[in-house]
C-alpha cells in the first residue's frame, strides 16, 4: 500500500522526511511503512484500556470514567480507520492513502496514554503505578518499531508517552520515583540510536533495491535505456490528444569495418559518443535506448507530424557530422539511417510502432544508408523482399 503526506499533514513535513534524500518513490515506501502493524496499535488499546477500568474498580471517579470512554472511542477510531484504508485506497486517483487520519490519531492516542501516565503515578496507588509503568515501558518499543520510517515521528511519539510519565514520578508522593528523571535522558538517547540505525539501514535497503532497478533498466556501456527500459518506458506512454509519438529505429552506418578494424574497444568508445549525442539531441521528455550491438531506438512524445522529418535529420547529422577520436591519434567516421513510425497514424499499438519502424529502417538502409524514412504499408524493402522469396521458395520445395 502507497501512501503520501496529504495537505493536512503538509505543514509538518519535517517530521516524516528521511535522514538523507531519497527518491520520489523511496520516501513513498517510508510513508507507507507508518500504517503498518495495525493489530498491534490496537492491542496497546487494549492493555491500556484494562489499566483504566482497574483505575475504576480501585479508585472510582469520573476523571477515571471519562478516559476509559475516551480510550474506547480512540481504540474504535483506529479499527475504523484500518477498515477504511482499502475504500480510501480504492478512491484515490493516484494508487495511495493519506497517512494523515492515522498520524493524527497516533499522536493522540499517546498524548492519552501521556496523560493517564501522569495521573496514575501521582495518584500514590502502588498498583496502579505498576500498571501504568508496565504500559509505558511495554508501548515504547513498538512505538519505535512501527515507526523508525519516520525517526522524529516515532521521536514525538515517545517525549508524548514518557514526559508526562516521568513528570508524574518527579510529582508523586515517593521520592525514590524521581530516579526515573536521572535515567530517562539515557534511555531516550538510546531510542534515538536504535531509531537512527534501523532508518538507516531501510534506506540502504532501499537505495540498493533503487540501483538494482536502475541497472536492470539501463544499458551498462553508454548509460541510456537497454531493451527491457524501453519495453517499460513503452508501456506507460500514450501519445496526448491531437499530439503524435513516433518511434526512431537507428542503424549505424560503417560501425562493423570501425569494430572490425580497430578492435571492439573503439567500438565501444563510438557506443558511448553516439549515445551522447542522440540524448543530447532529443528532450528530456523523450526516452532513448541502445536495443543491442549498434541499433539505437528514440521516442519522441508528443510532437508534431511536421516536425518529425526534421528531428531524424538532425539526429543523423549530429551522428555522422563529427568523426570520433578512438585514440589520442586516431578518429572514425561513422553514419546512421533511421526508419520511423507514428503514433496513431501508422499503428495501433506500441508493438506495431516497434514493428513498422524497423521496416522503415530497412528502406532507409536500401536508400542508400545515412537517410531517414518514414514507414510506407505499401513500400517493401529488400529485407522484405528476401523474406518474401525465402517464404514462396519454401513452399515450392514443400510441393
Amino acid at each position: 500500500m502507497e501512501a503520501h503526506l496529504g495537505r493536512a499533514m503538509w505543514p509538518f513535513r519535517w517530521l516524516f522526511e528521511p535522514r538523507r534524500p531519497t527518491s520520489v518513490k523511496g520516501r513513498t515506501f517510508l510513508l507507507s511503512q507508518l500504517l503498518g502493524a495495525p493489530a498491534s496499535a490496537l492491542m496497546g488499546s487494549f492493555c491500556a484500556i484494562i489499566v483504566l477500568a482497574v483505575a475504576n474498580l480501585r479508585q472510582p471517579s469520573s476523571l477515571f470514567e471519562a478516559l476509559l470512554v475516551l480510550e474506547c472511542g480512540l481504540a474504535a477510531a483506529r479499527f475504523m480507520e484500518w477498515h477504511s484504508r482499502p475504500l480510501r485506497l480504492s478512491r484515490s486517483a493516484d494508487g495511495s492513502i493519506s497517512i494523515g487520519p492515522s498520524v493524527c490519531l497516533s499522536l493522540a492516542w499517546c498524548g492519552l496514554q501521556g496523560f493517564v501516565a501522569y495521573t496514575l503515578l501521582r495518584g500514590g496507588d502502588p498498583v496502579l503505578q505498576v500498571l501504568s509503568t508496565t504500559v509505558i515501558m511495554a508501548l515504547l518499543g513498538p512505538l519505535c518499531a512501527r515507526n523508525y520510517a519516520a525517526p522524529r515521528f516515532a521521536m514525538l511519539l515517545v517525549l508524548l508517552c514518557d514526559l508526562p510519565f516521568v513528570a508524574g514520578a518527579v510529582l508523586s508522593d515517593e521520592p525514590l520515583l524521581s530516579l526515573i528523571a536521572l535515567m530517562t535522558p539515557a534511555f531516550l538517547v538510546g531510542a534515538m540510536l536504535i531509531l537512527a540505525m534501523f532508518h538507516d539501514a531501510m534506506l540502504t535497503t532501499l537505495e540498493a533495491k533503487e540501483e538494482n532497478k536502475r541497472l536492470a533498466i539501463h544499458d551498462s556501456l553508454t548509460g541510456i535505456f537497454n531493451r527491457q527500459g524501453m519495453d517499460e518506458a513503452l508501456g506507460t506512454v500514450v501519445a496526448q490528444s491531437g499530439r503524435t509519438m513516433a518511434l526512431l529505429s537507428i542503424d549505424l552506418d560503417g560501425f562493423k569495418q570501425v569494430n572490425d578494424t580497430h578492435g571492439h574497444g573503439a567500438g565501444d568508445l563510438i557506443l558511448i559518443e553516439v549515445a551522447r549525442r542522440i540524448r543530447a539531441n532529443v528532450r528530456e521528455t523523450d526516452f532513448v535506448a541502445r536495443m543491442g550491438g549498434d541499433e539505437f531506438m528514440v521516442v519522441l512524445r508528443n510532437i508534431d507530424q511536421d516536425a518529425i522529418p526534421f528531428a531524424a535529420d538532425a539526429l543523423i547529422e549530429a551522428i555522422s557530422d563529427e568523426p570520433v577520436a578512438i585514440s589520442h591519434d586516431t578518429v572514425a567516421t561513422i553514419g546512421a539511417s533511421i526508419g520511423y513510425a507514428c503514433l496513431p497514424q501508422d499503428a495501433t499499438t506500441t508493438v506495431e510502432l516497434r514493428l513498422r519502424a524497423d521496416r522503415a529502417l530497412y528502406a532507409a538502409k536500401d536508400a542508400g544508408k545515412g537517410t531517414a524514412r518514414r514507414y510506407r504499408s505499401n513500400a517493401l524493402s529488400s529485407h522484405d523482399r528476401a523474406c518474401q522469396s525465402a517464404h514462396l521458395l519454401k513452399a515450392q520445395t514443400d510441393r
